[in-house]
């Protein structure tokens, strides 16, 4: 579909719809927004999504991490997240950020045509990519919630290297119980919050944690990454 028919959506729109589908789901069921936040939940019972695991077809490469069929209300995740909590829940909440943001436009332009799935390729990101991310990580980590956790513990400390922010994102998903989430994740949702300087890049997954440590840390990561124990 790439950016056909869709309206370009600011990250403050992004941020209030993510926001919408959190508050909207506690309504229903009269409770409190609660960490983390039960992704697989909000996908299955409450969108109405199956989740499965695929590792054929489209799914035999490692880079294409999910995908949505907005027809047949499934959610496809790539195999080898299966053991990756922090990057399965942020695929999930990806594809349900585009159920929201795109696939009523999907549905009215899709015509007769052939099925078309929507996929989150690693390597490819056109915008509605960006915002299905951008929703994903508002959805999983609310602004609100984030920046309370940053003020309950009183961090001062200025990030200015990578290995400090990774710190600091490990702080905030201990004391907030963002069980769910990458540090990968949270480094860049701080970013996003304006709490840590966009100067450090955002971050694209594991091996960004190790890329300045070390030659033996470095090795030891390669490991850990063949028997797949990292996330």
């Amino acid at each position: 579909m790439a950016n056909e028919g869709l309206s370009i959506k600011s990250p403050d729109e992004v941020e209030k719809l993510a926001d919408g589908l959190n508050h909207t789901y506690c309504a229903d069921l009269a409770q409190p927004l609660t960490l983390p936040i039960p992704i697989e939940d909000i996908a299955e019972h409450y969108l109405g999504y199956s989740i499965e695991f695929m590792d054929d077809g489209l799914f035999s490469d490692p880079q294409i991490l999910g995908g949505i069929d907005f027809e047949e209300n499934r959610i496809y995740v790539n195999a080898s997240l299966e053991d990756h909590d922090g990057r399965y829940c942020f695929t999930i909440a990806h594809e349900i950020g585009h159920h929201v943001l795109h696939r009523d436009a999907y549905l009215q332009n899709s015509g007769d045509g052939e099925k078309e799935i929507l996929c989150r390729d690693a390597r490819n990101k056109p915008q509605i990519e960006v915002e299905a991310d951008r929703f994903a990580a508002a959805l999983l980590m609310p602004a609100e919630t984030v920046q309370n956790v940053i003020g309950r513990i009183k961090s001062k400390r200025k990030v200015t290297t990578i290995g400090q922010a990774r710190g600091l994102a490990s702080d905030v998903i201990k004391e907030g119980k963002f069980d769910n989430v990458s540090n990968t994740a949270m480094v860049n949702r701080l970013i996003d919050l304006q709490i840590i300087s966009n100067s450090l890049g955002y971050q694209d997954g594991v091996y960004s944690k190790y890329k300045r440590r070390p030659i033996l840390s470095l090795l030891l990561f390669r490991i850990l990454a063949k028997l797949r124990l990292w996330k």
